[in-house]
Formats: structure tokens, sequence, C-alpha cells
């Protein structure tokens, strides 16, 4: 198999991190991935709410205030042990510009299902390939997820 370029920091270091509290920040080549901040909800709002992105993704909120909503849920859901949210940084930018999102199916996250949306800009960009692979390695190693889901609407062909 493969060896992802985390592994060895998630095996390291973070084994034992408590994420309830608090996501760890993971870099890749291309991305950092951390915790959502309530300031990253203007630039949500202006990545994920256009029609492209919009028409594949769940209901996201389309106010500013619907996004710190939105963030604040997801925090409080992280600390409950249900799911937790990860905001996609793309290298050179400071704020969101896509989230990963994992929720367990069954308690204790035997299974979960992960989702993801992406501002069209950083389609293509390889942005998307370097944070799933974090996400992946982080449910499995360190949240201790069994089995990982994923929907996909069939008209999406990408």
């Amino acid at each position: 198999m493969e060896k992802m370029p985390y592994q060895e920091l998630l095996r390291s270091s973070l084994q034992a991190f408590d994420w309830h509290f608090g996501l760890p920040e993971i870099r890749g080549e291309k991305v950092t991935l951390r915790d959502l901040r309530e300031s990253d909800a203007p630039a949500l709002m202006a990545m994920l709410t256009s029609e492209e992105v919009a028409e594949f993704v769940s209901p996201l909120p389309n106010t500013v205030e619907g996004f710190k909503e939105f963030i604040s849920e997801v925090h409080n859901e992280r600390m409950l042990g249900t799911s937790f949210c990860y905001a996609i940084v793309p290298n050179g930018y400071e704020d969101a510009m896509g989230l990963f999102q994992v929720r367990q199916l069954e308690p204790g996250f035997g299974s979960a299902e992960w989702g993801f949306a992406l501002g069209s800009p950083f389609w293509g960009t390889g942005v998307f390939l370097d944070g799933a692979r974090a996400v992946i390695d982080f449910s499995f190693n360190v949240v201790g997820v069994h089995r990982l889901e994923a929907r996909s609407i069939a008209a999406n062909g990408r």
C-alpha cells in the first residue's frame, strides 16, 4: 500500500490527540487543513454558494450569518464527538475555500460518512486530493473510524 505523507505525523504525534476540543492543523503540499473559524464565513459563502458548487452538495447556508451558525454547529458536534469538519485553506490563502466534514453513522465511528465542498477556482488544482488524503488518514488513524463512506450524485461527472 502506498505510504501517505501524513501517516508518520499522525502516528507519532496525534494518536493521543483529543480532537473533541479542537482539530490539529495538518499541512500538505498544496493545502492546510485546520479548524473552521467564524472569520471563514464570508469566504465560505463566496466559494460555496456559486451555482456550479451548490448543484452537487447538500444545502449550505446562503448568508454570512448562516455560515457563522454552521461553524458554531460543527464545533458543537465535534465537542459531542459526533462529527468533525476541517477548513480547506489552499497554500497562499488565509481563509477557508472549502471544507471536509466527517460524521459518524454509528456510535464510536465504527462507520462514518464524509463529504466535501470546494470553491470552483480550486477544482483541478490538486488541493482536493492533498486534503482528502489527510482527512482519510486522520479519520482512520486518530479518530478511529473503521469504515468511511461517501455518496455522490450520478450526474456529477467530476
